[in-house]
């Protein structure tokens, strides 16, 4: 990095640049350790203050990620998932110009557990069928959803394709449900050793949950998710409306 001055360039917008042009002209990779925030002033001979506002800005502007007790690592550039379009994952990757490959992990019938009786309203012995699917996204694990719906949902659903089509589109077409908001929220997850593995075993375990039950035209629940994100690969952009005031049944699809 040239760590020359510019009179006309504060030295943090310096640090910024250097950073930049190294990571666009791959330079640093994604998952490159950066130095530490002390060798950074010592290599442009600044304050701590001056460097700590630099690699906020690089963290701010999705550059950079840190990892407490670890330091700062050059982030892979993430792709935006918005919530605010009802559209499945598929259809938000190809909006993207990315191609997604859905790989089928399991699909069975379950005696369902609290939570998701709770969501979906079931009652003893109703039973709920469970779909897993892993997206993959230009040859990698980018997301790991399991859906739960009451098994006497739709009987045709067990026979179809669940790797070429999305349960939104099979909802409306083979079991004439109108799909009309979602309940969602968004936590830290705890990743099983299953789930990393079925996620590629990321170097950096970043991972985000984004849990939700969906309703039908007659606001009656009809799926639980559970969608386990790369949270170094995907992020979710919300707007200024809230959260919970926006339709997210296409995030879950």
């Amino acid at each position: 990095m040239d760590n020359g001055e510019n009179s006309y360039i504060t030295k943090h917008r310096q640090i910024i640049e250097a950073i930049t042009t190294a990571i666009e002209g791959d330079r640093l990779k994604p998952y490159d350790r950066l130095p530490s925030e002390k060798e950074l002033c010592e290599q442009w001979q600044t304050s701590r203050s001056t460097v700590r506002k630099a690699m906020d800005q690089l963290a701010d502007r999705g550059r950079i990620f840190r990892v407490p007790g670890k330091g700062s690592f050059v982030a892979f550039p993430k792709i935006s998932h918005q919530t605010s379009q009802v559209l499945s994952f598929s259809e938000k990757m190809k909006a993207q110009g990315l191609e997604v490959e859905t790989k089928l992990i399991l699909k069975e019938i379950i005696d369902p557990g609290e939570e998701i009786a709770a969501a979906l309203l079931l009652t003893q012995p109703a039973r709920a069928l469970k779909i897993q699917r892993l997206r993959i996204v230009k040859g990698e694990p980018m997301a790991l959803q399991t859906a739960f719906m009451p098994a006497n949902i739709c009987k045709n659903l067990m026979q179809e394709d669940l790797e070429t089509k999305s349960l939104n589109r099979l909802f409306e077409e083979q079991c004439n449900i109108h799909l009309s908001r979602s309940d969602i929220w968004i936590e830290a997850p705890i990743i099983s050793k299953k789930e990393q593995k079925l996620l590629g075993n990321p170097r950096v375990p970043l991972f985000l949950a984004v849990v939700g039950v969906t309703f039908d035209q007659n606001d009656k629940p009809v799926r639980f998710s559970r969608g386990v994100f790369r949270g170094d690969r995907v992020r979710l952009k919300i707007n200024d409306t809230g959260v919970f005031d926006l339709d997210y049944t296409g995030l879950l699809g």
